[in-house]
């Protein structure tokens, strides 16, 4: 669904009390007839305030999360011009995040605006005018699975977060709303996720791409299922192991197993034979595409505030800072630069270490080698100059849409759901994966779980999935994997860049709450709860 939105309708209260929106913007003149007053009569009207929500979804304002985390991660480092470029992410990658860093207080203003619009929606939507069968039902179902998706980037990136499921009347209730503890929120969660795909179709037709279909709500279902089972080994968390739940619904290891085999068996998906063709730009929204963010250069922006950005602004960020030699290059500003143990980790022959990794010290006579330079760049999303916007600031309008789930991730998550109750069929699962790369001789008769994140981080590798499979396997797990990123090659140029950094367990990969939320609420009502930001 491409991002045609009615901002107007939303001056009003985007998270009036509980976003760090600025004053100026809370107090924007509608530009259209449009308001709140006059709106959500026609389903024309319910079509556009449920693409406001998908627009909170896609918008990328310096929290992009899949580049954020893959920083995090093992795959990526952090780049830039030098160690002061993005300070938020340079901070975030040496896990020296503070309440003040921008890019956390951006996240939970933008996931807070979409549960604002999600809120509004549900609160309206028995005032429109229902003309089409299951139409009402339909959008209901994508709005909680976007509200689900929301509470999801809180949950894990702040652990303890206030809970909103309506349009409050005034401020002052905004800013006491209690912290729901991370049980709660994922009850919250599982309950719209449920709500949404006894609801959602099975099958989209082309021209209804970008939105959500029954396969990626349980996809979704699948990926927060592992997540959730892996955190729960920190008890201060309070997550129950091996499920969680929300009303009537308990999403298991059974009850995943199921999704995904629903999600297999519907034909609704299939892998593309040729990895390569995956990332090729004119081939978006491919069969392989179970949830996929759509971005468009029809908005010819150039606002550098971030929402009103229609195309992939992260494309700018992954690429080559002046490049020579390779017209295919759209200049760009060199983070999250791949690291050699991403590089490392491809077997010899695997096609997809160079769908994945631009090699800028073979394909180009010359570029700025600048910080954290390891000659790799992210090709399956860096800027492409051929693909230029027609209008606007070229970095701002790339029409390059990010897959956010595979049908391979289906695959090897069914893998690894199945793999101690029946290792036959995860090894057939994990084996159309492997194979599509490498061929029916690199097939394995039985598979480990190692096997198995092997083959999640080649496949994946830049798509923003390391940083959680690291941490739902274990702390100890994910610091000695992001600790050893550091250890760099002998003989390279710039070993300076590469300051070794100190995992910190204690944050659990968790963000600090932005202190001008704290300040927004009432005192006390708000706090830090993990624990490496506890004191802060």
């Amino acid at each position: 669904m491409k991002r045609s939105i009615l901002y107007s309708l939303f001056f009003l209260a985007l998270m009036a009390a509980g976003s760090s929106c600025s004053k100026d913007f809370l107090e924007l003149e509608p530009k259209t007839g449009q308001t709140e007053a006059n709106y959500y009569k026609t389903e024309g009207d319910a079509f556009l305030a449920v693409t406001a929500v998908y627009d909170a979804y896609s918008v990328q304002n310096w929290q992009f999360v899949p580049t954020m985390s893959d920083i995090y991660s093992d795959d990526a480092f952090c780049g830039g011009s030098d160690a002061s470029d993005m300070s938020q992410w340079q901070d975030m990658e040496m896990f020296k995040m503070e309440p003040g860093n921008n890019s956390s207080s951006d996240l939970w203003n933008r996931c807070y605006s979409g549960i604002y619009r999600a809120n509004l929606y549900l609160q309206k939507q028995e005032g429109i005018a229902w003309e089409t069968d299951g139409l009402k039902e339909r959008f209901e179902g994508e709005v909680k699975f976007l509200r689900a998706y929301f509470y999801w980037d809180l949950v894990r990136h702040f652990g303890w977060v206030p809970i909103i499921t309506e349009v409050l009347p005034n401020v002052e209730e905004y800013k006491n709303v209690s912290q729901g503890t991370p049980n709660e929120v994922f009850s919250l969660i599982a309950s719209d996720l449920a709500d949404a795909v006894a609801v959602l179709p099975v099958n989209l037709p082309s021209s209804e791409k970008g939105r959500v279909s029954k396969g990626a709500v349980q996809a979704l279902m699948a990926r927060i299922y592992l997540y959730h089972k892996g955190m729960s080994a920190i008890g201060d968390l309070g997550l129950t192991a091996e499920q969680w739940s929300g009303g009537s619904t308990v999403i298991n290891k059974a009850y995943v197993q199921t999704a995904l085999d629903q999600i297999i068996t519907s034909q609704a998906y299939s892998l593309i034979p040729d990895y390569a063709d995956l990332f090729d730009w004119d081939n978006q929204n491919n069969a392989e595409s179970v949830l996929e963010i759509q971005y468009s250069d029809k908005a010819k922006s150039g606002d550098w505030g971030g929402w009103n950005i229609n195309g992939n602004f992260s494309s700018v960020w992954l690429s080559v800072r002046n490049p020579q030699g390779d017209a295919t290059v759209f200049p760009g500003w060199s983070f999250s630069i791949p690291t050699w143990s991403l590089a490392d980790e491809f077997e010899p022959g695997d096609p997809r270490k160079y769908v994945t990794l631009y090699d800028a010290e073979e394909m180009l006579t010359d570029y700025n080698r600048a910080f954290m330079n390891t000659g790799y760049f992210n090709k399956k999303y860096m800027a492409r100059a051929d693909y230029q916007g027609s209008g606007g600031d070229a970095s701002h309008n790339f029409p390059r849409n990010y897959m956010d789930i595979r049908y391979a991730d289906v695959l090897l998550m069914a893998a690894e759901v199945w793999l101690t109750d029946n290792p036959d069929k995860a090894a057939g699962y994990f084996n159309q994966v492997r194979t599509r790369a490498l061929g029916e001789t690199a097939e394995k008769t039985t598979i480990t779980l190692d096997d198995i994140y092997h083959e999640r981080r080649v496949e994946f590798g830049g798509e923003g999935l390391r940083k959680w499979d690291l941490l739902r396997r274990g702390l100890n797990y994910a610091e000695e994997n992001i600790n050893a990123s550091f250890v760099v090659p002998s003989g390279i140029p710039n070993p300076g860049d590469f300051t070794a950094r100190t995992f910190k367990a204690n944050s659990w990969g968790m963000f600090p709450i932005p202190a001008s939320e704290i300040r927004n609420m009432n005192a006390g009502v708000l706090q830090q709860k993990v624990p490496a930001y506890s004191g802060l």
